[in-house]
């Protein structure tokens, strides 16, 4: 129900206007009446009407006075004028200034029935209006952190770089403030724990890591955080000059908090400070440099990019020498020849102290020289790395946290790739004899044939495929090629064909004498004196 005020200074006309119409059943409720606009007033801050009905002409305050200092309270009421045709010049005023509308005296009912219910379309379609910019602000509010994670995100990779002067109402609203002469960035990320700890764990940990590393910055700086693509806690710090003394206690004091509070590690990477707003991309990227140490050095540290001596052994540990010797152990499928290699590889880079980028190129060679031995033996490599969810080898790597899982990885996949060579010669040989058989039924009437083909539709060198398949079926390709085409060419003239050359032609022979000879050889007799007998 809509309420409705009644503002007239005669009695027996407010009396008659309540009864004038069915009120109840139109969607209104009398809510009030006063006899002038300084009782309307304090009526109007009481029951708060959605519509006033108000005459102009009133004693102690009028109609038009009432209205203005009702406009200046934060109700939304509508307001229709009651106006003899005196006062219809006042009545056009009042629609000036914002009254819906007007009715002459004496009322006629369908005329104010009719305002009434414009009033009540309005406020139903202002309602629906109002509900709908709630729910936008109810979703705007919920998908807030998202937005702000998003757009924190695109600063770290320098894609999109907001002027925190120019911008400063869309930071606000965000949450973020970074008033500070310069910026720099840490990242957090949580030390490998055992696989015993299931993603929910992890989530509950890097949320406990956020509250502690927020609750021993924010008292210090001003900040904003997300977490980065790859799931690490990354803050922007706005801080003063010559910060790195205060920032390392602040980073000391998150990773024994963490430790002793949680039982887990984490390391902590930090990247320089910068004047520029827009160089807060080359400061993430120096803290994740930093953080990337951790393989090397190891975990449970703050670690901070200006410190990172650059030291650590810059050659390559993978000879030409030491790749021939893994190929020879791989190709013999010898596993304890196979385990002496990696074992005196990795102790080498320990005790060379080898860098990080060397340890991650080192490690690429050797998967480069397992795909190698894969494709030599003609194997796939799917399921040799069906383990790796990312299809970026390099990427995989890059994000593993220690020496020792780096070295985990490698031998198992060693280990893994003989196993699958080794164990499947067998199965594989009869297969690719299979397949070369099937490529030969459908492609035998091309004459243009070689056994080149073959071996690249199996994916095998051919000195290798011709081995595989000899020993498999104890002949060669080219005889069992021939074996099919003159089979065939037998079985066209069996069917009425009679020229010796068409036949030749669709049995993948150019030259008709040369096909009559291998005819010969294989049947006992000239292709025309075949067809002669068949007759």
């Amino acid at each position: 129900m809509l309420k409705v005020l009644i503002v007239d200074d005669e009695y027996y006309f407010r009396q008659a206007l309540k009864i004038s119409l069915p009120w109840e059943e139109l969607g209104f409720q009398i809510a009030g009446e006063a006899k002038n606009g300084e009782e309307a007033l304090v009526l109007m801050s009481e029951i708060s009407p959605d519509i006033v009905l108000v005459d102009i002409n009133m004693p102690i305050m009028d109609g038009m006075e009432f209205i203005q200092k009702a406009k200046q309270s934060e109700q939304e009421t509508k307001f229709i004028m009651l106006t003899g045709q005196s006062e219809f010049v006042y009545a056009k005023m009042a629609v000036q200034l914002g009254v819906f509308n007007y009715v002459l005296k004496p009322i006629d009912e369908d005329e104010l029935k009719s305002s009434l219910l414009e009033i009540k379309n309005l406020l139903d379609k202002e309602h629906s209006v109002k509900l709908d910019y709630e729910h936008l602000k109810k979703q705007a509010k919920e998908h807030m952190p998202m937005l702000k994670e998003r757009l924190l995100n695109e600063w770290l990779q320098g894609h999109r770089v907001i002027d925190p002067l120019s911008s400063t109402e869309r930071l606000q609203y965000l949450g973020i403030n970074l008033d500070a002469p310069f910026h720099m960035v840490i990242v957090a990320d949580i030390d490998s724990q055992d696989e015993h700890v299931t993603k929910e764990d992890m989530h509950i940990l890097k949320l406990a890591v956020q509250e502690i590393a927020q609750e021993f910055i924010q008292n210090t700086y001003s900040f904003a955080s997300c977490h980065d693509t790859n799931d690490r806690y990354v803050m922007i710090i706005g801080v003063p000059s010559a910060s790195y003394e205060r920032m390392e206690a602040i980073g000391e004091s998150i990773r024994k908090s963490v430790q002793s509070t949680l039982g887990c590690t984490v390391t902590i990477g930090v990247g320089n400070e910068y004047p520029a707003f827009e160089s807060i991309s080359v400061s993430y990227q120096e803290a994740l440099f930093a953080l990337k140490h951790r393989f090397v050095l190891g975990g449970n540290q703050v670690i901070f990019h200006s410190m990172i001596a650059e030291s650590g052994m810059k050659v390559s540990l993978f000879s030409v020498e030491r790749r021939i010797g893994l190929l020879m152990s791989m190709r013999i499928g010898n596993l304890s020849e196979t385990e002496e290699w990696l074992t005196t590889f990795f102790l080498d880079a320990r005790t060379k102290n080898a860098s990080t980028e060397i340890l991650f190129v080192t490690a690429l060679e050797i998967v480069s020289t397992c795909l190698e031995f894969l494709d030599e033996m003609s194997q796939s490599f799917e399921h040799v790395f069906e383990d790796t969810a990312q299809s970026d080898i390099f990427q995989f790597i890059q994000q593993m946290n220690s020496f020792g899982e780096l070295e985990r990885w490698i031998r198992n996949l060693v280990l893994k790739v003989i196993a699958h060579v080794h164990g499947r010669k067998q199965n594989r040989a009869a297969k690719i004899v299979d397949e070369v058989k099937s490529y030969i039924q459908t492609h035998y009437g091309n004459e243009e044939l070689r056994i080149v083909d073959l071996a690249k539709s199996v994916h095998m060198n051919y000195n290798h495929l011709c081995y595989v398949f000899k020993k498999e079926t104890t002949i060669t390709i080219n005889d069992y090629l021939t074996e099919i085409r003159i089979t065939k060419a037998k079985g066209l003239f069996d069917q009425g064909e009679k020229i010796v050359q068409n036949v030749a032609s669709q049995v993948g022979y150019a030259d008709a004498n040369y096909f009559g000879k291998c005819f010969k050889k294989y049947i006992g007799i000239t292709p025309s004196k075949y067809v002669n007998n068949i007759q």
